[in-house]
């Protein structure tokens, strides 16, 4: 794909990066902020909702907790960074989908002539010859 100077599509394909921590110093490698963000929340959903499941099978199995508390909020960022659906991050497009959701369908409208009609006056108004 050719470069092209004003072309803001490439600036969205990929969200806002950390590198320099600050006081702490600088990560060898730029990480997503979407990345570390879908990692706190599963391992927030994971300690908050499912902790008392996971400590009673760690008494069986010792190996679980890593499992539950690395594996799968590592698994749930690699799965997100796989599944582009449309060809949009997982993200974007759950972003686009709820504005979607609450901009058009919830509200019951219809587009006509570039404008924004409810779908009860569309309905009225159609008629077909």
């Amino acid at each position: 794909m050719k470069w092209e100077p004003y072309n803001y599509s490439a600036a969205f394909k990929e969200p806002y990066r950390i590198q320099d921590l600050g006081n702490l110093g600088r990560l060898p490698a730029p990480i997503a902020a979407a990345n570390i963000g879908s990692f706190l929340v599963m391992l927030g959903l994971m300690w908050g909702v499912f902790r008392e499941v996971i400590q009673g099978v760690s008494e069986s199995l010792p190996f679980f907790p890593a499992l539950c508390y690395i594996g799968i909020p590592a698994g749930s960022v690699l799965l997100m960074n796989k599944v582009q659906p449309d060809g949009k991050k997982i993200y974007y497009y759950i972003f686009d989908l709820i504005i979607y959701l609450i901009m058009i369908q919830w509200r019951n409208v219809a587009f006509h002539n570039g404008r924004i009609h409810k779908q009860s006056e569309v309905d009225k108004i159609l008629r077909f010859s």
